[in-house]
């Protein structure tokens, strides 16, 4: 399986009829089987996977395979037979057909037999498995690194840490750009290929590989593991008993102590107007605002998805143009020590009544549901792992004293003032609160100001932020679940106030909704506010 770094499109090869029955009768002689052919299934923005689609890129009687995808998900790559000598091909997403394959270049093919890659999310490194001369013995893995002229360089083994005198199968690199996982029939395997994981050390070198261990490995094959850009949960094929058929597709939650660290992802659904498909001039630009170095990021046509993978330590300029024209831009800022956050941004192309009947996010009454996938639990993968734990506030209080002025004074809050915007809203919430006093005094100004630009424009924009800590949370599921509801509060009271002042709720236009998880790693120190309480907000914006 190959999964995008949002989570969001799982591609995957299968031997199966096509649902067009194109390949029906149609066998591999050796196997006795379909073709080996490239599914991929999206996830819609309530997170459930859709009916898996074969890509146009298959061919009747041919075998083609995924094993991986670019960090923004417009660029796939391939395994290919070629009559016995494997290699590696791409293929592009250009509107919502991918294009030709074609091979990749430099020395990533040869005469040998190349079997899978993975591109690192800069970009810049690509991994891959060759059984090529000069190697340690069997199928080794191999990079090679992109040169000022966009080029690769020649290959270069990855060296006897990594590689052994037995088979080296299924390299994935993870977003952070360290960490490593791939298969072996080497080192401490339990049986079959098991998976490692290895670190890049400071100089270059890989740290000694460790066995994931039990119940993820087993004494069959477990290969082509991969994770979602957290780390907290990973997709992985084997042949275990108790499956569909021969190798099925797996996943499996991860404990705490393997969540990425010192990455952010900036991702989200950029959305057009009811009715209307997200028009093909659409695209983000993304500013290190220290630097001034530009990268651009196309969305997905079909939904609207984009991914944007942000060093840390910066602050960066957002810019969603259509027709090169910016339809929405702010600043964000992404913390020099941190571990895994998402940025989760919904842009509007054209601004939605707030008051309209679908919420922000579809959340059932009373407690938030957790996945609807069911896999091994944390608990299963390593004993011991946090489960949950109660926060009380300094002094037992029930909510945060910590002013607006002094998180953005602290140099760890995400949204820059804009002066654009006629007034801002910010509220800190103590541990698994998600509710806004609509007494308080600021809450009741910036309800003014809304009130205020719908008598003068007959319509106020509304932007929406709402942030939880990594601090575990039992009641709401999942943190990620907790902001959703945050934000989800927020749009709600904010109706209610209008209507109380006998505005019409549908002045307010959604112009976009931020939902973000963020600040340091859980350290079991729940009593440690000033930490995490400053990550605990919802923030509105109007003009």
């Amino acid at each position: 399986p190959v999964i995008s770094v949002d989570g969001n499109a799982l591609f995957y090869t299968t031997r199966r009829v096509h649902n067009d029955s194109s390949n029906f009768g149609i066998f591999d002689e050796v196997a006795g089987l379909p073709h080996e052919s490239i599914y991929v299934s999206y996830k819609d923005r309530e997170g459930n996977w859709q009916t898996p689609e074969l890509l146009n890129i298959n061919e009747v009687g041919n075998h083609l395979a995924t094993i991986n995808v670019s960090a923004d998900g417009q660029t796939l790559f391939i395994y290919r037979n070629d009559n016995g000598d494997g290699n590696i091909y791409e293929s592009k997403l250009v509107g919502e057909i991918w294009s030709d394959p074609v091979l990749m270049g430099s020395d990533i093919n040869t005469k040998a037999w190349e079997t899978h890659g993975a591109l690192s999310a800069d970009g810049n490194t690509f991994y891959f498995v060759s059984d090529r001369k000069g190697g340690y013995g069997g199928r080794d893995l191999y990079r090679v690194v992109r040169l000022p002229d966009g080029e690769w360089s020649k290959a270069q083994n990855l060296g006897p840490n990594v590689n052994t005198k037995y088979d080296e199968d299924g390299a994935f690199i993870h977003p952070n750009g360290r960490t490593l996982y791939f298969s072996s029939l080497g080192h401490t395997s339990m049986g079959g290929f098991d998976v490692f994981q290895t670190e890049m050390l400071e100089d270059g070198t890989w740290a000694p590989p460790v066995n994931i261990g039990y119940p993820l490995n087993t004494p069959d094959d477990e290969v082509f593991f991969v994770t979602t850009a957290d780390g907290r949960r990973g997709y992985f094929s084997s042949d275990q008993m108790g499956g569909y058929g021969e190798k099925d597709i797996y996943f499996v939650d991860l404990p705490m102590e393997m969540e990425a660290a010192g990455l952010t992802v900036l991702k989200g659904f950029i959305i057009p107007p009811p009715g209307q498909t997200l028009p093909p001039s659409t695209i983000l630009y993304v500013t290190d605002k220290e630097t001034g170095e530009v990268k651009s990021y196309k969305p997905r046509q079909r939904d609207g998805v984009y991914v944007a993978i942000l060093p840390p330590c910066k602050e960066y300029n957002l810019d969603y143009r259509v027709d090169d024209k910016t339809i929405h831009t702010e600043d964000v800022f992404v913390e020099c020590e941190s571990a895994y956050q998402e940025i989760n941004k919904e842009i509007y192309l054209n601004p939605v009544s707030l008051a309209g009947p679908a919420s922000i996010v579809d959340l059932p009454e009373g407690a938030p549901p957790g996945s609807k996938e069911k896999g091994l639990t944390p608990e299963e993968v390593a004993a011991g792992g946090v489960v949950g734990a109660g926060v009380v506030a300094a002094g037992g209080k029930e909510k945060s004293d910590m002013t607006d002025k002094e998180v953005k004074e602290s140099g760890t809050g995400h949204v820059t003032p804009d002066a654009s915007y006629a007034k801002e809203y910010a509220r800190y919430y103590a541990y698994n609160e998600k509710d806004i006093d609509q007494q308080e005094g600021d809450w009741q100004a910036f309800v003014d100001k809304v009130v205020e630009l719908i008598d003068t424009k007959g319509k106020a924009n509304i932007v929406i932020e709402a942030s939880a800590s990594k601090v575990p949370t039992r009641t709401y599921g999942s943190n990620d679940n907790l902001s959703k509801l945050r934000m989800e509060d927020a749009r709600k009271r904010l109706i209610e106030a209008v209507s109380v002042k006998g505005k019409d709720p549908n002045a307010l236009l959604l112009e976009a909704v931020n939902s973000l998880v963020q600040g340091p790693a859980y350290k079991g120190d729940y009593k440690a506010t000033d930490k995490y309480g400053k990550f605990q907000y919802v923030k509105l914006k109007v003009r």
